[in-house]
């Protein structure tokens, strides 16, 4: 029995019949010219040991396996007419050859060492392994030997048996094919099971019929007709194909796969190397050749032989080669069958190995995006050099099922060949060899990011305003199936910025996020996931009045209905979307696993709705769901309210074990938690933390929705932001409409197939910020640390470096790189976002301060505090490194690119001071004055800062009331104030001078807190003359008696200060006593302003009452002036001191100047006699006589005052 198991085929082998010789060759041809089908020889010898009829379907593989493996390419010799034919074979429009060989069943064997029919006397390889054995392995030799395989025992080659040596046993056929049928979807097939396939001498092809018979015993697969042994059994087949090993070893998503299910020798070469030896005459045995993982595997062990090879690497490394798996490396497939047995036959056969055609290239278009999908492309190729495009016909096939289009199309002078997405131009010439080089031109692709078989091309102006991309150069036969894709996918990305708390208060977080959502993510390759839909069937979902659980199965419904297509169920299953029902009240359950079936989806969501919520319970449903292998996993979560039960236990605060603190006996069901009521759990938590806990434990790649059905379930919005799920919010499906639109979001999440590999994001800063945590940090820095990435909500630990650069400009960047150069994969659901703080430079307060006005704009969709605001940018330059993802017919394309973010800008914000002018002796005294003072500043913290001018001169008067407001003070400096014009009779002094201005003061929440104030005070200078004007009282007549005193008294002219003693205390008087120093007494000090001026005073006795004494009348003047001295400075002094009057009272004929010495005041004592009481005259008349004279006297000196006082008037 043979059997081909499931390979998909993709587009393009080239098989050959290895013929060595010559002359059969020049017979294959002929006979092929002449259309000659040859005769079979009639067989009728039987086998003394009969072989199990599990080995009948030796005889299709050779025919069979020739053609599936080919499964839909282009054939080297076949011509452009044959391949353009649209009546023509699946097998003719790939290029499908097929070599069928008939052996004579009487005479096969003579002079051979291998045996046919396994007769009793067989042994070793030729005899029957028995039932349930496995392959005898080593029966030819590791290598080919000029295109066949050679005994191992011997050496002899079999090459007799295949066409290449002439043997009269041996009848050779060329079928033009029939046998295979395309699903479309670039997979070939056949099945003896389902279909009965005979080869037609006169059409030379295989016609299907319905299959009759069944079993495995049973000939279900005879080409050359079911009537007899003859006819049955004994034929050879052997097929030869050129193919390229796609990227990654995966054709269309999947593994390429090489797989082979038959009985009796089955040899596979790579490269002339055995890879896949089922060698013998055996049961139906099944081996695997996988590119992708490098694997060969069997069924069975051998039942003889040596161990074989179970990687390529061994089987090579075996043979002494070594294994290229280079992507798009073309290689040599060889396959080799033998029937040597009778018995039942079966052939099943698919595969997918992509193949190179000759004497053909082919150019193939593919687009991504929102590429409308009859877009015409336009291309030209050049070979060998040729600066002119090939010239030519060309056919037009669809890459998908590799049926014909077009044929016989023409390029035109132009050399243009056009094809529309999912299209391959085939173009064949007699010019092509395996040693052409040759390139392909898309033109007009400047629009577009364009691909080549996995490179990135460069676009490259066309000179006439456009662009063209080009391909490297190709050698036909390295490769000649060149596949090219236009992309307007690209990532949304975007640069935001955020004023946070922190440091001075002058701090901003950038942020960088890419993601695979964009306007243009939509692409036409299906993504296969696994969908698990968590639906609430609490009671609360039963709500007459909003109609939740209708809602909700119509929204499942619709997108079971939309995700579950017909076209899904046909895929590959590991490309489907799949869907699955998990359903929760009291506890929950799976209702369905996953599946395809839509109908099945609606039933699992239509049951009734009783009981509790138990978030947890459902969550972990959806958890332990398994979904399958590289297949991204999805759940939906839906629920009308707040958790009330839960399966955890959390025994807080109980004796007892089992139990918690929050059941109920009255309301809890067996087996779960809580006391069923939102109160409940409202105090306790455990039903919430329990649903986090379980949703948090899901797979890290698995997206969470979370879907609110009621504005009762108000603890949603925590959920989703908790448990990271899509977006970080619910969506809202409190009524129909809104479910609908949740719903079609996750439908449109979901379905995405844009795929954003990010490589790095880099940032070059601006000189208007600084990095807040890394500045000053050297070249090549690692500062991983200090920059944080997430994905969605979710912090990354590992998998990116960050570094910072310095170049020789002193330009910054931040450079975010994931995985080494391997990148991190974004796709619709994910955002990758960088973050790390900066602030602004001192360069961007300057420069604000300068100006008064920012240089830039946020530019749009920034963020609240930047977008259309003005400010400084925060970059000069960053990007977004990243390739789209894209994986057509099998091969995995990631063309490097990249875009820029938009300018974010940050702002800053300055202090000011206010200056006051204040005066001592008051501000109206200075009405028609002014003072001008400096603003000046230091850095602060720097000891060797030196003191700058902040502005220009500021002018204080009457007219801004001695006060002024500076802004746009920029923060870090000691501020001060120094007034430059000042009366040198005023001291100056400060208040609130010297002070800093800090970052935290100007980004204080508090208004005011950015304001200095300065208070500069002038205060009059003043001068003391002290103790610089005294008395002395001289007695004549007598001498001091102890109980003497007399007073003087210092009188003012005009405003001249008194000492400072009697400011409070008029007159001015001081005291001569009998004890005083040299009788001498001075005023004291007296204090004058500082200013040119003269000052004037009068010194005169207070007439006392001692008797006899006459009281000095004397009276002078002292002329006080104050004046800067030698030094500048001011000084008070007595100028001169002038007697006026003498103690008489009579004026002094000329002024006397007298030294700054005591004025001198002298009184006379007048004695008076004692006469007798007789005789003369008495006492009495004695004293009357005195009282007149003294009466005289004094009118005397009253009207000598009054003289004296006229004189100095004149």
């Amino acid at each position: 029995m043979f059997e081909v198991g499931a390979l998909e085929v993709y587009p393009y082998w080239t098989w050959h019949v290895p013929v060595r010789d010559t002359r059969t060759v020049l017979e294959t041809e002929t006979a092929l010219k002449r259309g000659i089908k040859g005769t079979m020889r009639m067989r009728r010898v039987h086998e003394s040991e009969a072989k199990p009829k599990g080995n009948f379907a030796k005889r299709i593989v050779a025919a069979v396996a020739a053609v599936a493996m080919l499964g839909g390419m282009g054939y080297a010799t076949t011509s452009t007419a044959l391949a353009n034919d649209v009546n023509a074979t699946v097998e003719q429009q790939n290029g499908i050859n097929i070599g069928l060989h008939d052996y004579d069943r009487n005479s096969i064997n003579n002079n051979h060492a291998l045996h046919f029919m396994s007769g009793g006397n067989e042994a070793g390889y030729n005899r029957y392994v028995q039932d349930d054995r496995g392959a005898y392995a080593g029966i030819v030799k590791p290598l080919l030997t000029n295109d066949y395989p050679t005994m191992a025992d011997g050496n002899e080659s079999l090459d007799y048996l295949f066409g290449g040596a002439s043997d009269n046993a041996v009848t050779n056929y060329t079928p033009d094919g029939g046998l295979l049928t395309p699903d479309g979807q670039g997979n070939y097939s056949f099945d003896a099971a389902s279909k009965y396939a005979k080869y037609n001498h006169n059409s030379n092809r295989f016609e299907l019929t319905n299959q009759t018979q069944s079993g495995n015993r049973d000939p279900l697969f005879t080409p050359f007709g079911n009537d007899s042994d003859d006819n049955r059994y004994s034929f050879g087949m052997n097929l030869g194909a050129d193919f390229y090993m796609p990227k990654d070893g995966k054709v269309n998503n999947q593994n390429m796969v090489f797989d082979f299910t038959g009985d009796d020798d089955v040899w596979v070469f790579i490269d002339d190397v055995l890879v896949l030896d089922l060698g013998g005459i055996h049961q139906a045995i099944h081996g695997t050749i996988d590119f992708a993982t490098g694997n060969i595997t069997y069924d069975r062990n051998q039942s003889y032989g040596s161990d074989r090879a179970t990687t390529i690497s061994q089987a090579f490394s075996n043979a002494g080669k070594n294994w290229d798996s280079a992507a798009y490396k073309t290689h040599h497939l060889s396959f080799f069958y033998l029937e040597r047995g009778d018995g039942g036959s079966n052939c099943k056969i698919s595969f997918n190995l992509p193949v190179k055609p000759s004497k053909a290239i082919d150019i193939e278009k593919q687009t991504l995006g929102t590429i409308p999908a009859g877009q015409q492309f336009q291309f030209q190729l050049f070979a060998n050099g040729s600066q002119t495009p090939y010239e030519g016909k060309y056919s037009v096939y669809n890459a998908s099922t590799n049926q014909v289009v077009s044929s016989g199309l023409n390029t035109g002078s132009n050399g243009v060949i056009t094809l529309a997405k999912g299209q391959f131009a085939r173009v064949q010439s007699n010019d092509f060899s395996d040693d052409t080089t040759y390139s392909v031109r898309e033109l007009n692709s400047g629009k577009y990011t364009v691909s080549a078989n996995g490179e990135a091309l460069s676009q490259h102006n066309d000179g006439n305003g456009g662009s063209y991309a080009e391909t490297h150069s190709f050698k036909v036969s390295d490769t000649s199936h060149v596949t090219v894709i236009n992309s307007n996918v690209k990532p949304q990305n975007n640069k935001t910025i955020e004023k946070v708390d922190g440091g001075d208060g002058d701090q901003y977080e950038l942020h960088l996020n890419a993601s695979g959502d964009s306007a243009s993510s939509e692409t036409t390759i299906a993504t296969p996931a696994d969908i698990v839909l968590v639906m609430d069937k609490s009671g609360s979902m039963q709500d007459k009045n909003d109609n939740r659980d209708t809602n909700a199965k119509n929204a499942a419904n619709k997108l079971a209905e939309k995700l579950l297509t017909e076209a899904n169920s046909k895929l590959p299953e590991s490309q489907q979307v799949q869907m699955a029902v998990v359903t929760f009240s009291d506890t929950a359950s799976t209702k369905q696993d996953f599946t395809t079936s839509v109908s099945k989806i609606k039933t699992a969501v239509s049951s009734r709705p009783d009981g509790g919520t138990n978030w947890e319970a459902a969550l972990k449903q959806a958890n332990d769901l398994q979904g399958r292998t590289g297949v991204k996993k999805h759940i939906i979560f839906l629920s009308d309210g707040n958790p009330t039960f839960r399966i955890s236990n959390y025994p807080i605060g109980c004796s007892k074990k089992g139990c918690n603190p929050d059941d109920d006996w009255r309301t809890t069901p067996q087996g779960v938690h809580g006391a069923g009521t939102e109160g409940s759990d409202n105090y306790y938590g455990y039903n919430y933390a329990a649903a986090l806990a379980e949703a948090n434990r899901r797979e890290s790649n698995v997206s969470l929705y979370v879907v609110k059905a009621s504005t009762d379930a108000n603890r949603m919005s925590d959920f989703a932001r908790e448990a990271s799920a899509v977006n970080g919010k619910e969506f809202d499906g409190t009524n129909a409409g809104n479910l609908t639109k949740a719903f079609n979001q996750i439908y449109s999440s979901i379905t995405s197939s844009a795929k954003i590999k990010v490589f790095s994001i880099t940032d070059t800063l601006s000189k208007w910020v600084d990095p807040v945590d890394f500045a000053g940090m050297a070249a090549g820095t690692n500062i991983t640390w200090y920059v944080t990435v997430k994905n969605g909500n979710k912090m990354l630990t590992g998998g990116y470096t960050a570094t910072y650069g310095v170049d020789q400009f002193g330009n910054r960047t931040v450079t975010v790189t994931f995985n080494g150069n391997d990148g991190i994969v974004a796709e619709k659901a994910d955002s990758i976002d960088v973050s790390f703080k900066v602030k602004p430079s001192d360069a961007a307060y300057a420069t604000y301060a300068g100006n008064q006005q920012y240089p830039n704009v946020g530019e749009p969709n920034t963020g609240t505090a930047s977008a259309g605001q003005p400010g400084f940018y925060s970059n000069v330059d960053a990007r977004l490194n990243y390739c789209v993802l894209t994986e057509v017919n099998g091969t995995t394309s990631c063309a490097p690119t990249e875009v820029e973010y938009p300018h974010p800008v940050v702002q800053v914000k300055l202090g000011k001071i206010k200056i006051v002018k204040q005066w001592s002796d008051g501000a109206s005294k200075h009405d028609d004055g002014s003072v001008t003072v400096q603003l000046q500043r230091k850095k602060s913290g720097d000891s060797n800062a030196q003191l700058e001018n902040v502005g220009g001169v500021i002018t204080l008067n009457k007219g801004n009331d001695w006060q002024t407001t500076v802004d746009n003070l920029v923060p870090g400096y000691t501020y001060s104030v120094a007034e430059i014009s000042g009366d040198d009779r005023y001291d100056v002094s400060y208040m609130g001078n010297n002070v800093d201005l800090t970052k935290q003061m100007v980004w204080s929440s508090n208004a005011d807190a950015g304001t200095l104030n300065a208070t500069i005070t002038n205060t009059l200078k003043t001068v003391a003359l002290e103790n610089a004007i005294s008395v002395k009282k001289d007695l004549a007549g007598r001498e001091w008696k102890t109980s003497d005193t007399f007073d003087f008294t210092l009188a003012a002219k005009g405003n001249a200060p008194l000492p400072d003693k009697c400011e409070a205390d008029q007159p001015c008087t001081v005291k001569v006593n009998s004890d005083s120093g040299s009788h001498t007494a001075s005023f004291g000090n007296i204090t004058y302003n500082a200013g040119d001026a003269s000052y004037t005073y009068y010194v005169t006795e207070v007439k006392g009452s001692i008797a006899s004494l006459h009281y000095s009348q004397a009276k002078y003047e002292v002329v006080v002036t104050v004046a800067k001295d030698s030094n500048g400075e001011w000084k008070a002094s007595v100028k001169s001191v002038t007697k006026v009057l003498d103690d008489n009272g009579a004026a002094v004929p000329e002024s006397q100047s007298a030294a700054t010495e005591p004025v001198t005041f002298t009184n006379r004592y007048v004695a008076v006699s004692a006469l007798p009481l007789t005789g003369g005259a008495t006492g009495r008349q004695w004293l009357l006589v005195g009282g007149v004279i003294g009466g005289l006297a004094v009118l005397l000196i009253g009207a000598a005052e009054i003289w004296n006082n006229k004189k100095r008037l004149v």
